[in-house]
């Protein structure tokens, strides 16, 4: 199958827009976040990404797809299989009828585990279309552990100078990720309304936290961490505070390139809701394909991937012209 990277990814063989940012007839998305998104007439999603869209898509006529669940659509069927990146995520597996060829795309994904996410499954496929958010080698992340155990000791000694401290991440997936750790260690949160939202949307899902926590509503008790997205600082709620110390939990902040990509903060920790570059390359180990297509994020995960003797390509807005052009995918 041939693939087209136009604000989405486009199948033209099958007339399929998958995570397409333009509103379609039909189109896959494959989880909540608003830079996979569009009100497509009939969008394809699982029934948590549902949940989270539902005011977003109150004028379309929504496909609930349970994990594993087949969906014919004549020249293929369209399957999903969880991807581990926020509460609903999905990768998509198509099955073309006429050819039997398995295309896989990956949408956002995490490899590694979440105390609130459905973890990652991994598909095999023939052609393999992957996020590459963090394709670049100097994006490779420190354990979880050790980077969580490095914001408990933080947020403690500042708590203990009688500093209000401000964690910061983004609104859907990674805030209620540090809600739940934050929560088993003990801290008392209060969380921006937004997030406070979609928390209770996971609460719905079934998702339980391993404490209580508070929406913020202009009240921020001596004591309590203030988990918000990263622009928030900017409101007026914030301005009002004193002695607060900024915590930003960013993959970027594993990169050589200091803050192009992250945002000011007392402490950055490298902490991230998608996969590293080396989580990268296991995963295309792990599905076995015969052909690769990276999007969004770096190009370099296509040149290492031809390295290691997959026919790869980085697909941008101009599918395949500079570094990679002339480069032939119809190899298999």
């Amino acid at each position: 199958m041939d693939v087209i990277f136009d604000r989405g990814v486009y199948l033209p063989e099958l007339d399929l827009w998958l995570d397409s940012l333009r509103k379609r007839e039909f189109g896959l998305i494959s989880h909540a976040h608003s830079d996979h998104t569009a009100r497509h007439i009939e969008p394809v999603l699982t029934p948590n990404t549902r949940l989270l869209l539902s005011d977003y898509l109150k004028r379309s006529s929504p496909i609930t797809l349970e994990y594993g669940e087949p969906l014919d659509r004549g020249d293929y069927t369209l399957t999903l299989y969880p991807a581990g990146h926020c509460l609903g995520s999905a990768q998509a597996l198509i099955t073309s009828r006429a050819t039997g060829e398995r295309l896989l795309y990956t949408g956002d994904f995490k490899a590694r585990p979440s105390p609130i996410n459905e973890p990652l499954e991994p598909v095999e496929c023939d052609t393999l279309v992957i996020e590459s958010t963090y394709g670049k080698p100097e994006y490779v992340f420190p354990s979880e552990e050790t980077v969580l155990e490095t914001a408990y000791q933080t947020l403690r000694m500042w708590l203990s100078r009688g500093e209000r401290p401000v964690v910061q991440g983004w609104r859907l997936g990674k805030a209620q990720e540090i809600m739940h750790y934050l929560l088993a260690q003990g801290f008392e949160l209060v969380v921006e309304e937004g997030i406070f939202q979609v928390a209770e949307a996971y609460q719905e899902a079934g998702v339980e936290f391993p404490g209580r926590f508070s929406c913020l509503n202009g009240h921020w008790a001596e004591g309590q961490v203030l988990v918000c997205p990263p622009g928030f600082r900017k409101s007026s709620e914030m301005n009002l505070a004193l002695g607060k110390r900024y915590m930003e939990l960013t993959g970027w902040a594993s990169g050589k390139g200091g803050r192009r990509w992250g945002r000011r903060g007392d402490a950055s920790l490298a902490y991230s809701d998608h996969a590293d570059f080396n989580d990268l390359v296991n995963y295309v180990q792990q599905v076995t394909p015969q052909r690769v297509y990276t999007v969004n994020g770096f190009p370099d995960l296509a040149a290492h991937l031809r390295g290691l003797g997959y026919p790869a390509v980085h697909l941008d807005r101009k599918n395949g012209k500079g570094d990679n052009a002339g480069f032939q995918m119809k190899l298999v």
